[in-house]
């Protein structure tokens, strides 16, 4: 079995990058930098004709969007402990918040930095961020709600919701919002994510840092 991974450094292909580190598996990274626009590139489009990141490949199985990469790669590799494949209930709200993260807070916080997704003139860009901005406080608020309650993002274990979220918080900070002091439950997940040897080597390999 050949696994490989598309990505772009400091994107939202952090967090399959994470999980295929937590699983153990042998795989391949193959980066398009979205910075350099490689992800409209012929090779990048003739894999997602969608162009974004990230892709993962299992052999000739291609998958897009990260709810569905983060769950076949949880469903895939069960021994890793990463999915609740047993518990119709936990699998049910996995997949709302894996959902809910995609085309919420990702979309919030694209409406800060990639405006022109939504409008066609210039002129309307400070008003779609600003929006955004408010969006994206937000949906920070209800991630710092649930992890007052509890350890993880389901509970008391890890799974592949958590380094979703690790890459809504950098993103956080590149929106400049004060995250520590706005959130201080989400950021003692964050420093607990970051003691795991999958982030750190994630981390590490992509040249990125949190904090």
């Amino acid at each position: 079995m050949t696994i490989a991974l598309y990505y772009s450094s400091g994107s939202c292909s952090l967090a399959p990058h994470i999980i295929l580190n937590e699983i153990g598996e042998p795989f391949e990274l193959r980066e398009f930098s979205t910075a350099k626009g490689a992800n409209f590139s012929e090779e990048y489009i003739a894999i997602n004709p969608k162009a974004r990141i990230p892709v993962l490949a299992i052999d000739d199985y291609i998958v897009t969007e990260n709810p569905a990469i983060l769950t076949v790669l949880g469903k895939h590799f069960p021994n890793a402990a990463l999915y609740p494949n047993n518990n119709p209930q936990l699998e049910s709200r996995c997949l709302e918040l894996l959902a809910w993260s995609s085309n919420t807070v990702h979309v919030a916080f694209a409406q800060i930095f990639r405006p022109e997704r939504y409008v066609l003139n210039d002129d309307d860009f400070a008003l779609v961020k600003a929006s955004g901005k408010v969006n994206y406080a937000q949906c920070l608020s209800e991630i710092e709600a649930i992890l007052k309650k509890q350890k993880y993002a389901l509970g008391d274990n890890f799974s592949v919701v958590d380094p979703f979220w690790l890459v809504f918080y950098r993103w956080g900070l590149v929106a400049e919002f004060d995250m520590r002091q706005q959130y201080p439950a989400y950021t003692q997940h964050i420093e607990r994510l970051c003691k795991r040897d999958s982030v750190k080597k994630a981390l590490n390999t992509e040249g990125l840092s949190v904090w």
